[in-house]
């Protein structure tokens, strides 16, 4: 669901977000447009935008736990968390975290990757929040909500800055659709928050 659809058409904040979003053409690999969220962080009032938006949403959900994804998730997902008065945790790549950790594995398009998670950081029933930058195949999302579900967390909402709509009418944007329709739908059934689409996507082809 994208914040526009959501009692939010219209409202400046977003466009202002998606404005301070830098594209960079062809990085990392030929024809990806990369959307680079440093330039938001560097726009003091697009950076407390996103952060009220979210902290709108969530500050009456029951919310005890905010996990961020490695690494943009780190950025936003604090400033959400101590406004809604719930504990931040860090799901991090392997062996980045120093103490005992429970882990759960995903497969990126080439390869597989992991999330690590302190043992102990969550516990059972508390209502969760996953929250990173963008939403591409769900994979990484996917792993987040596997790995704090493990713990008898009860994820509430996956929440991202940028992501594709399900639905678009142009056909050089079709695979680009097919791949976010089946990424969103990899969130094990958990809704979906948005805050605006990717800048420019239809000149990556």
């Amino acid at each position: 669901m994208f914040a526009a659809e959501n009692g939010l058409k219209g409202d400046p904040r977003l466009q202002a977000i998606s404005e301070a979003i830098r594209v960079v053409p062809h990085f990392p690999k030929p024809g990806i447009m990369f959307q680079d969220i440093t330039t938001l962080l560097l726009d003091h009032k697009a950076f407390k935008h996103t952060v009220d938006i979210f902290v709108d949403r969530y500050r009456d959900m029951d919310i005890s736990v905010v996990a961020g994804v490695e690494a943009r998730g780190f950025m936003f997902g604090p400033s959400i968390a101590l406004a809604i008065g719930a504990k931040f945790v860090p799901l991090r790549k392997p062996r980045k975290l120093p103490g005992e950790v429970i882990s759960e594995a995903y497969e990126l398009e080439y390869g597989t990757d992991c999330l690590e998670m302190h043992v102990g950081a969550v516990q059972p029933g508390e209502r969760a929040l996953v929250i990173d930058d963008l939403i591409a195949t769900g994979g990484t999302l996917s792993a987040a909500i596997t790995l704090l579900e493990r713990v008898g967390a009860e994820v509430v909402e996956c929440g991202c800055v940028i992501g594709l709509p399900e639905v678009k009418c142009y056909a050089v944007e079709l695979l680009l659709m097919i791949v976010t329709f089946q990424g969103q739908c990899r969130l094990n059934g958990k809704p979906l928050y948005i805050l605006v689409e990717p800048r420019e996507i239809g000149n990556c082809c």
